[in-house]
């Protein structure tokens, strides 16, 4: 027969903080592993025997509010939760619990961040109610490691290795989320809005005879100057301004910019920006880029930005931009790939005509 000693013993000996709770939510019991992470300010509440759980919820989201308050709104997101709110995951716990205490549900489970000493932890946290059903076990794990291990993941996912910029997997799921989240796109397209209105703009960045780097100097060479091409273009950016490599020696810009004029002065600053000699492993590379605007909203009355490059920096096109319900990141960062042939085009038969017309 199992004894009580021989259940608490069992109970402390368990490596993971565990709570027991009451019918009422009063906290009835903690085991070891508990106590010790409260000694060392990890614990998911500072709860002991005899005090009310809720009530430890509610003082832990005024204290995460007023911290929040003073270090300045972070992002957090647990199971639908608004950004910028610090006490969102304290506040689902919170939640969670009362809905097991009322028995409106026999378990819940809820990953979420926690402030400690040494650095934010993840906390997974489990709640079921008893088998007879008078009271509640609240079982934590630190899943800190692998969030992290999950985190590098993703970043390497999505971040380019040469040039450390997002890669095209990460902006294609930033130019959706643009386009799905602009508030005014649908207003401007119903209501028609002023002149020149546009919603987000997509800049495609194209080094002009890139493979001669390759060719003239090495890979390695040529890798050093996308690396440093990527940090020229990133010093000429706004704040809501996102780059990242494309492809090859091709990269995007997405521009929150509401003018195609903005767009276009972008676009400017872009191509300027590789006006001066990179200093690469001892070399002094001249480079050039064409840069090719589409922007995703007008209004009827409003033109495209055109492409912008060597030779072209003031160009312009009367094609009007489409409606962002009707066109996918894709086809946006197509089309201003398109204006990019099209401006290069338009340079090599501008520089043909001057060689014929030019005596021998």
């Amino acid at each position: 027969m199992i004894t009580d000693d021989v259940a608490a013993a069992v109970f402390d000996s368990l490596p993971t903080p565990v709570a027991v709770l009451g019918p009422d939510g009063t906290v009835v019991r903690l085991n070891e592993a508990w106590r010790r992470s409260a000694a060392t300010g990890v614990a998911l509440l500072p709860v002991r025997p005899g005090m009310s759980w809720l009530v430890a919820c509610e003082h832990a989201m005024e204290a995460a509010a007023r911290g929040g308050d003073a270090a300045g709104a972070t992002e957090t997101r647990v199971h639908g939760s608004l950004p910028g709110d610090p006490a969102a995951p304290i506040r689902m716990l919170a939640t969670l619990s009362r809905q097991l205490i009322d028995r409106r549900r026999t378990r819940a489970r809820v990953e979420m961040p926690h402030p400690a000493v040494r650095g934010q932890r993840w906390l997974d946290v489990r709640l079921s109610t008893l088998v007879r059903g008078n009271g509640l076990l609240v079982v934590v794990d630190d899943v800190t490691d692998r969030r992290h291990r999950e985190d590098d993941l993703r970043r390497q996912a999505t971040t380019d290795p040469i040039t450390g910029l997002p890669n095209r997997t990460a902006l294609r799921a930033l130019l959706t989320t643009r386009l799905t989240a602009d508030p005014t796109a649908d207003a401007r397209a119903d209501t028609g809005a002023s002149p020149g209105k546009s919603g987000p703009a997509v800049l495609f960045l194209d080094l002009d005879a890139f493979r001669h780097i390759n060719n003239s100097f090495g890979y390695t060479v040529g890798d050093a100057a996308l690396h440093a091409s990527a940090r020229r273009f990133s010093s000429v950016l706004g704040a809501g301004d996102i780059i990242g490599r494309w492809d090859g020696d091709e990269f995007v810009v997405l521009s929150d910019t509401e003018t195609a004029q903005a767009a276009a002065d972008l676009a400017e600053r872009l191509a300027a920006a590789l006006d001066e000699p990179l200093e690469v492993h001892g070399h002094r590379i001249h480079l050039s880029v064409s840069v090719g605007v589409a922007l995703a909203v007008a209004s009827a009355s409003s033109a495209q930005a055109g492409p912008v490059g060597k030779g072209s920096r003031r160009g312009a096109s009367s094609r009007s931009a489409a409606s962002a319900s009707e066109e996918t990141g894709d086809a946006l960062v197509a089309r201003a790939g398109a204006e990019v042939i099209r401006v290069r085009s338009r340079n090599r038969r501008r520089t043909d005509r001057k060689s014929r017309s030019t005596p021998q």
